[in-house]
């Protein structure tokens, strides 16, 4: 499966550029990047659907074109799902770090998950990487069990059977959302099929929603399902207590107005 993920290299340097992130600082590093300076969420899926496509996430050179394209002209962005983050994120990897990189997919188990929802993260270095939610814990047979990554906490439990669970939370929501490995090494058909079940069947919102998780904060915009929109920051007290701090949340009567507010905080346009 190594290379499996490899896209232009012009391309892939051209977007480590936009990141700031150097191959030799590794996957963590690469992991604080993505979720820095790449909106996660909603907006690039709604689209898709929108148009009657699959939303994006097999592709990474694609998503890695658009992500560039958008930037240095200075056009409104999208918001990727977890299959595109973690597709781009792999692509990063193996055609600059020339490191096999693993994308999974994990199923959501805890008491308030939907019937289906699936999500994925990266497995690469005996790391256990999620560009979505921008959070890094080692992966399966390690010593480590927990580690909290910017304002993100995670934690692996290995199982008798010889899979693996994996929680992720933050201080805003004051829990985390706990899943189970369903299938540790998936391939572009396998994204794409996952990319199509989540029309339907999916954890995120079928609202505009769109995250960036910088170094001391996050800050999100998205609609209401009432109407209107919000835009909102989680500031974590500091590194040693992420499950402390403040949140400040502002209310605009449309997702246009929010996602002005949205650009004026980060610089990022969004669409």
């Amino acid at each position: 499966m190594s290379g499996h993920w490899r896209i232009d290299p012009g391309v892939a340097r051209d977007l480590a550029d936009l990141l700031g992130w150097d191959p030799g600082g590794g996957p963590a590093a690469l992991t604080s990047a993505l979720g820095a300076r790449v909106p996660t969420g909603s907006t690039a899926k709604l689209r898709a659907v929108a148009a009657g496509e699959v939303p994006p996430g097999a592709d990474p050179e694609a998503i890695a074109r658009r992500v560039i394209d958008d930037r240095t002209t200075g056009r409104p962005e999208l918001s990727w799902s977890c299959w595109g983050a973690s597709t781009l994120m792999a692509a990063l990897l193996e055609t600059l770090a020339d490191r096999r990189a693993d994308v999974g997919a994990i199923r959501r188990v805890d008491d308030d998950s939907p019937p289906v929802d699936i999500h994925s993260l990266v497995a690469v270095d005996g790391l256990l990487c999620d560009p979505y939610f921008a959070s890094v814990v080692a992966g399966p047979g390690h010593d480590e069990v927990e580690r909290t990554h910017g304002g993100a906490y995670s934690r692996r439990t290995d199982e008798a059977d010889g899979r693996w669970s994996f929680q992720v939370g933050n201080g805003r929501w004051g829990r985390t959302l706990d899943y189970r490995v369903l299938a540790p090494v998936v391939d572009r058909g396998d994204v794409a099929a996952f990319c199509a079940i989540s029309v339907t069947h999916s954890g995120a919102p079928s609202r505009p929603l769109a995250m960036l998780k910088r170094p001391t904060d996050a800050v999100e915009v998205f609609t209401h399902g009432e109407g209107g929109a919000a835009v909102r920051t989680w500031t974590w007290t500091d590194p040693d207590h992420i499950w402390e701090g403040t949140t400040d949340q502002v209310e605009h009567p449309d997702w246009a107005a929010a996602t002005e507010d949205f650009a004026a905080r980060t610089g990022i346009p969004l669409l």
